[in-house]
């Protein structure tokens, strides 16, 4: 090769070379316009359902205690017996209370006599002062004589019923129906009136109640459902069945740390379904609430708020921020945006503010989503 020819194949690689440093590189020149999925925002309604998890309690717990001192003479019913109201559980030895008893009937039989004889001698005295062979002052003090002792009757009397009181407690019978827990004492030991620990504790299971809580935000539907009648509720029984109670209490104060306040729903329970303190989870459905409905992956949490991505009139994404009233499903209910303005719905995860962005088909979404984790990495 001549050196006119070399001279000139030089200068070709030259101007390749300096063509190449000018060719426009598509990863550092304009951005592409980032593909999404695009919505409009709906004035609709959403189900109100309120759920939480609650835990079951009886309706009531009775402790059952002895009203006086005295031996276990027999027990009637097994631990975890299910007792009716006024069965017998318990009887105590009542030896030394009928002992009791009849010395305070002797009594007043006693003072009984006494104050009749000091009547009938009340009357004579009356009888022979007006005939005169009696002064006044005699006739006061036979007065008096059958006063006291008519307290005395009076008295006896009252220790009589408190003997019958007293023997009375010692048959121990169910105040109320319920499921009875642990025996406390057996045959045999001394039960005592002034005892820290229960002879045995029954709970009412049939029908159960389970409390939960819930928020603030509720509270004005729940109210407004109660003014109405009964408000249902359901929960999920440990075998997967569904069963309906009705809500019975709600609290009078919300609690200021937790903005919730607690709650109570009752449902039958013959088959014991529910026992007590066991979770379970409750599901209030409240009337439809309307407003501006959005698809749940259309919103965006950012570092001080939520938004949804705004389509201007330029095709460019802007940021709205607005606020989450509830979701339900992969539906959301919000505020902070007008009725029929477009956003973006699918592929806001890609998508800076300001920048264009280009209707696409859900492939081509997916596929800028991939592509843009795996350039993340």
């Amino acid at each position: 090769m001549n050196r006119f020819n070399l001279a000139a194949l030089s200068c070709c690689c030259l101007l390749a070379l300096s063509a190449c440093e000018k060719a426009p590189d598509n990863k550092n020149g304009a951005k592409r316009p980032v593909n999404i999925i695009s919505t409009q925002v709906k004035y609709g309604a959403l189900p109100h359902q309120i759920s939480a998890i609650g835990h079951a309690e009886a309706v009531q717990t009775v402790e059952v205690r002895p009203q006086v001192n005295a031996q276990i003479a027999q027990i009637h019913f097994k631990e975890g017996d299910i007792v009716k109201a006024g069965q017998l559980l318990f009887t105590l030895d009542s030896r030394s209370v009928q002992s009791q008893m009849g010395r305070s009937k002797a009594l007043t039989e006693k003072s009984k006599a006494e104050f009749a004889e000091a009547e009938r001698n009340l009357k004579r005295s009356e009888e022979l002062a007006q005939a005169g062979f009696l002064s006044p002052s005699a006739v006061d003090t036979a007065r008096a004589k059958m006063g006291s002792l008519q307290a005395q009757v009076a008295a006896a009397q009252a220790d009589e019923r408190a003997n019958a009181v007293d023997l009375s407690y010692t048959q121990i019978h169910a105040p109320i129906t319920g499921r009875t827990g642990a025996i406390a004492l057996k045959q045999g030991s001394l039960a005592q009136s002034n005892a820290a620990q229960a002879l045995v504790t029954i709970s009412q299971t049939d029908p159960i109640q389970i409390s939960f809580n819930i928020n603030q935000s509720d509270l004005p539907a729940l109210l407004a459902a109660q003014s109405q009648g009964k408000v249902p509720v359901k929960t999920q029984l440990p075998n997967g069945q569904t069963r309906l109670g009705e809500l019975v209490f709600l609290d009078n104060t919300v609690d200021k740390a937790s903005g919730t306040l607690l709650a109570k729903a009752q449902f039958a329970n013959a088959d014991l379904q529910l026992w007590p303190g066991l979770s379970s989870s409750v599901t209030i459905e409240l009337a439809e609430q309307k407003g501006l409905v959005v698809p749940i992956q259309a919103i965006q949490t950012g570092p001080e708020q939520r938004f949804v991505y705004v389509i201007d009139q330029n095709k460019q994404a802007q940021v709205k921020p607005i606020q989450v009233i509830r979701s339900v499903g992969n539906q959301a209910l919000i505020e902070g945006v007008a009725a029929e303005t477009k956003i973006i719905k699918e592929g806001g995860q890609n998508v800076r503010p300001g920048a264009q962005v280009i209707e696409a088909s859900r492939p081509a979404v997916a596929a800028s989503s991939a592509a843009s984790a795996q350039g993340s990495k």
